[in-house]
């Protein structure tokens, strides 16, 4: 069961990071067109753009070796942390859709904390 458990969450992170990544590509794009037609680009966007990079990889690293190495459950927590609240700020600032992403965390977080729980247990 705990095997199980572990093995849905790591299906999940890997589809995340694919999505953030895809954001990723979409949010480099509007920012080269920006450019293009000599348009401000807010500081935060830049902030974004460097930081996505660096969570798609921790999220990627958890999820490899979530079933493997202990420490990768504490980061799998934190990064779906991370992104639940990231989601919270992209409904709150208008893109509901976000929500989905919101669920999916907190479903990643239950599976490795009831992982975690069975593994001691056994």
């Amino acid at each position: 069961m705990v095997g199980r458990q572990l093995k849905i969450a790591q299906v999940v992170m890997f589809a995340q990071a694919s999505a953030s990544l895809g954001i990723w590509i979409v949010q480099l794009l509007t920012i080269t067109a920006r450019l293009d037609h000599n348009q401000e680009v807010a500081g935060s966007v830049w902030f974004v753009i460097v930081l996505n990079p660096i969570i798609v990889a921790l999220v990627v690293l958890a999820a490899v070796s979530l079933r493997r190495r202990p420490w990768a459950r504490g980061l799998a927590l934190v990064m779906e942390a991370v992104g639940a609240v990231s989601a919270l700020v992209s409904v709150i600032t208008g893109f509901s859709q976000a929500a989905v992403a919101i669920l999916l965390a907190i479903g990643v977080m239950v599976l490795v904390i009831s992982g975690q729980r069975s593994a001691r247990a056994a």
